[in-house]
């Protein structure tokens, strides 16, 4: 029995990604079907492509999801007897497994791009580096991820305070210009190990924010 309840968390959070990526499926094929295409029609306007676009819309995604679902479920989870600590194992696992999957599908992508731009004519960059730009997603993903699950986790604790939505969109915004930094300087200024580094130092400052601020999130008693 106590097993069971130890690994409960861990198929909580392979059920929150599983059952994310089965409702975005399409969404993902149709940025393929769509952005891949359109590289080639404005190759000349845009000759890096646009996959880099889409890879940070996807971003975006992964943030908003994550939020979203902490938001409008964690009442429910927490009426249904979910603790917070299994709440936040499970956010690692989803946060984990959607990092995986996601840089896989943008290094495919990266990938396809750079083969159809090959056909066409000379490629924007070598093949070592458009495998590279998909790969550091591994340590980018987490951040809008983490990003998007602290905002949902400080909305269900703060929701309905004057200061709350000021203090979103300042942080946020201060936040975003730091992940784009990151995000578009991993082959310029940033040489790769200090920009692990901070990004790493990062996730870990986020996952201890979410943490922290699922623990003090109120029970709401039960209504008769």
């Amino acid at each position: 029995m106590d097993s069971a309840l130890a690994k409960r968390r861990y198929r909580f959070g392979r059920r929150l990604f599983t059952g994310s990526a089965v409702c975005f499926r399409w969404w993902l094929v149709a940025t393929a079907v769509l952005t891949l295409p359109a590289s080639l029609v404005t190759a000349q306007a845009i000759e890096t492509g646009l996959w880099s676009v889409a890879a940070t819309v996807l971003q975006w995604f992964a943030a908003a999801v994550a939020g979203m679902l902490i938001y409008t479920n964690l009442p429910v989870w927490i009426s249904r007897g979910c603790t917070r600590r299994e709440i936040t194992v499970a956010f690692a696992v989803f946060a984990a497994l959607t990092t995986l999957a996601l840089t896989a599908y943008l290094v495919a992508g990266f990938a396809a791009e750079h083969a159809l731009f090959a056909l066409v004519g000379d490629a924007p960059r070598p093949w070592s580096e458009t495998i590279g730009l998909g790969a550091r997603y591994l340590l980018i993903t987490p951040i809008y991820f983490f990003t998007g699950t602290l905002i949902g986790a400080a909305a269900a604790r703060f929701a309905g305070r004057a200061w709350f939505t000021a203090a979103v969109l300042i942080g946020a915004t201060g936040h975003y210009a730091g992940i784009l930094a990151l995000e578009f300087g991993t082959l310029g200024d940033w040489a790769p190990a200090p920009w692990a580094g901070v990004a790493l130092a990062v996730t870990a400052v986020l996952v201890a924010a979410c943490a922290l601020t699922l623990r003090s999130v109120p029970v709401q008693a039960k209504r008769a």
